[in-house]
């Protein structure tokens, strides 16, 4: 393996044993905030929006081929 392969490795090792800990804060924030109602509700609701997207798109290229 050559040395770029070595470092992005070691790169995508150590987001994945930190990334959880940033993650983690996310629900301490939220309960902090006077606003968690507004911010759960527009989490719940934005979550689903790219994946909508992809389907229209994904119909509108079927439908030109």
């Amino acid at each position: 393996m050559n040395k770029l392969t070595n470092t992005l490795t070691l790169v995508l090792v150590m987001w994945m044993v930190l990334a959880p800990v940033a993650v983690w804060a996310c629900p301490l924030c939220v309960n902090a905030t006077p606003y968690k109602d507004g911010l759960l509700w527009a989490v719940g609701l934005l979550i689903p929006v790219p994946f909508i997207l992809a389907y229209l798109m994904y119909g509108w290229i079927r439908r030109a081929a």
